[in-house]
């Protein structure tokens, strides 16, 4: 296993067509902000698919799969890795423990990538893993430059991810079974959103934050 700590690729052949990429999580406001990250390099990187709850419906070269708020990444890595329309699978995460690294490698992940990388280094990361390399941050942890829902409000990880299923419109149990907590907890984390958020309902909490959040992602554009 190759870790690189620059995924720069210069002795990957010239290609003649851009690296096809899906992009792949449950939720479509994440994969929104990762194609936006993508889009000036669509000389290279080519999103041909925002795969939401689902695996890629065409060939691809690259599954770029976003854990954010899945309990179960490593059973979905098995399942792209195994499917015969994805070339390579990559994993990119936040937060990753070594055990964990080892895991989604294990399972057939070619890259685990960290989410502090700029927009240009996880292009050329996705380079590398399409022409053969596999790819794994040296280091994971909160990223100081990326966003996620909610964070101008000062939401958490952990927040951010109840938020995005509340985006979603799920209730209080299914956010508690999607992450593996008790709905306990999952009322504690909504009244830490309400009150960051400085709203009083769910329907304030889910317009507030997904404007944000679409405002930062078309300003990264």
């Amino acid at each position: 296993m190759t870790t690189l700590r620059s995924p720069a690729s210069p002795h990957a052949p010239d290609r003649v067509r851009p690296v096809r990429v899906a992009l792949v999580n449950d939720f479509e406001l994440v994969l929104r902000g990762i194609e936006g990250m993508l889009e000036p390099y669509k000389d290279r990187i080519e999103v041909v698919e925002l795969d939401v709850r689902g695996n890629p419906t065409s060939r691809i070269d690259v599954a770029l799969f976003d854990t954010y708020g899945q309990p179960q990444g490593t059973e979905r890595v098995r399942s792209l890795v195994a499917d015969p329309r994805v070339g390579a699978v990559a994993v990119y995460a936040w937060r990753l423990a070594p055990a964990q690294v080892e895991a989604v490698v294990a399972a057939g992940a070619r890259g685990v990538i960290d989410k502090t990388m700029h927009a240009p280094e996880l292009a050329d990361a996705l380079v590398a893993i399409d022409s053969g390399e596999t790819v794994v941050s040296p280091e994971f942890c909160n990223p100081v430059g990326a966003h996620w829902p909610g964070q101008a409000f000062g939401l958490t990880v952990r927040e951010s991810e109840v938020a995005s299923l509340l985006l979603q419109g799920l209730s209080n149990r299914e956010i508690a079974e999607s992450l593996s907590i008790s709905e306990h907890t999952v009322k504690t984390h909504l009244k830490g959103i309400f009150h960051k958020a400085g709203v009083s309902s769910r329907g304030q909490a889910v317009a507030r934050i997904a404007g944000e959040h679409d405002f930062r992602r078309r300003a990264a554009r």
